[in-house]
């Protein structure tokens, strides 16, 4: 293929504003072809973004595994993104105003696979994404890929918090349930919302959090009514799973830091029982999901601030 034929078959790319299969593979091969992503072809990259905002799947994939390649590969130590490097990011996702579908499923990209990033980046992709969920042509609405990428953005190990949900990310749950309560939402919302509201009380209750995998992981206790959720919570204190045999040192470093949360923990219940009363039925009533995470907690009603249990008591 001739440079002008190769130029004119690139430009042709994504006219339409979809990306296929086939032409990602026509990237791969003849544009990016050694594999390395510079300052060239990361801007050639975004303005293709531009033009096709829609593709399929493996167009998504390669946009962001291309993007991410250059981020954190393109300097020592490989594996973080700098300040300076975020702040580039953002004024390309900005340009326009506000980050687009590929973009944002690129910065999530950027949280799951790199050592760390700058706290300010989980702040600006939860805002993006809330966004991209409230500015949709027909209303907001949560769609079953939305709910995949919220998932994706909680799990991010390159993100913010580090088990535990944080008070951030539970924010932007509650944010997206109230804007979003009368659509027709994917039902993997709901799940998705009760619980990452529950695993983040569960840090301020004195409970050691389960992990985000095991937190979110679908068909698990959250989705079997024989388990007594009050119980199961109980077993994740100091004891960890049954038939795990830690040294005695292990023993002793978790029981200090227990301690540890747990005074922590006394110290934050009412702050956290009062914001998460007042998020709750904010607009006076109890949507759907907001229900569903006042079934949950009655669970464990009896561990429960009393400001929590007079909310319970008022939705019953």
């Amino acid at each position: 293929m001739t440079d002008q034929s190769l130029q004119t078959r690139i430009a042709a790319i994504g006219a339409d504003g979809f990306v296929s299969a086939d032409e990602v593979l026509f990237l791969r091969r003849k544009v990016f072809e050694n594999g390395i992503v510079g300052p060239a072809e990361l801007n050639a990259l975004f303005d293709l973004g531009d033009r096709a905002q829609d593709g399929d799947p493996e167009w998504f994939q390669f946009f962001a595994e291309a993007a991410a390649d250059f981020y954190l590969r393109e300097e020592e130590p490989q594996g973080y993104l700098t300040a300076e490097e975020f702040q580039s990011l953002r004024s390309l996702v900005l340009r326009n105003g506000h980050a687009n579908a590929l973009e944002i499923a690129l910065m999530v990209k950027l949280m799951e696979t790199a050592d760390q990033t700058p706290p300010e980046m989980a702040s600006f992709v939860g805002e993006q994404i809330k966004a991209m969920i409230l500015d949709k042509p027909d209303g907001p609405v949560v769609s079953k890929q939305d709910a995949i990428m919220i998932r994706r953005y909680l799990f991010a190990a390159g993100g913010d918090g580090n088990v535990a949900v944080t008070r951030r990310e539970t924010e932007l749950l509650f944010d997206i349930n109230d804007a979003t309560e009368n659509a027709r939402n994917n039902p993997a919302w709901t799940e998705l919302f009760v619980q990452g509201v529950v695993n983040h009380l569960m840090a301020h209750l004195g409970y050691t959090a389960p992990s985000r995998e095991e937190a979110f992981r679908r068909n698990a206790w959250a989705k079997d009514t024989s388990v007594n959720v009050g119980g199961f919570f109980k077993k994740m204190i100091a004891g960890g799973l049954s038939g795990f045999k830690p040294t005695e040192s292990v023993i002793q470093a978790h029981h200090d830091k227990r301690e540890a949360d747990i005074a922590q923990a006394e110290r934050l219940t009412k702050a956290e029982a009062d914001w998460l009363a007042s998020r709750i039925g904010k607009d006076g009533g109890f949507d759907v999901n907001e229900r569903r995470l006042l079934e949950r907690l009655r669970e464990l009603e009896k561990e429960l601030p009393e400001g929590l249990k007079a909310l319970i008591d008022r939705a019953a």
